[in-house]
């Protein structure tokens, strides 16, 4: 296991403390949680934004691919 240390305020310890002793955890249990909850799930390896080529086939200004890359990548309309 690895430390993790930061600083908090005093009004984020307490809502901290007060949702641990509510939810009958400890403030570890809380936090690594929290941290899970963030974390896990953030990145789909299969999202089209990782997987599919450039929509753009040449560099420079090209008609509205950054104003409609959703639509290119995901099939949407623009």
């Amino acid at each position: 296991m690895r430390v993790v240390q930061t600083t908090l305020t005093e009004a984020e310890h307490k809502m901290l403390e007060e949702y641990a002793k509510k939810n009958q955890k400890t403030i570890k249990e809380v936090l690594r949680q929290a941290i899970k909850n963030t974390v896990e799930g953030c990145i789909d390896p299969h999202d089209p934004i990782f997987t599919e080529p450039p929509s753009a086939k040449r560099t420079g200004k090209q008609e509205n691919i950054s104003e409609n890359h959703d639509k290119y990548l995901y099939s949407e309309t623009a």
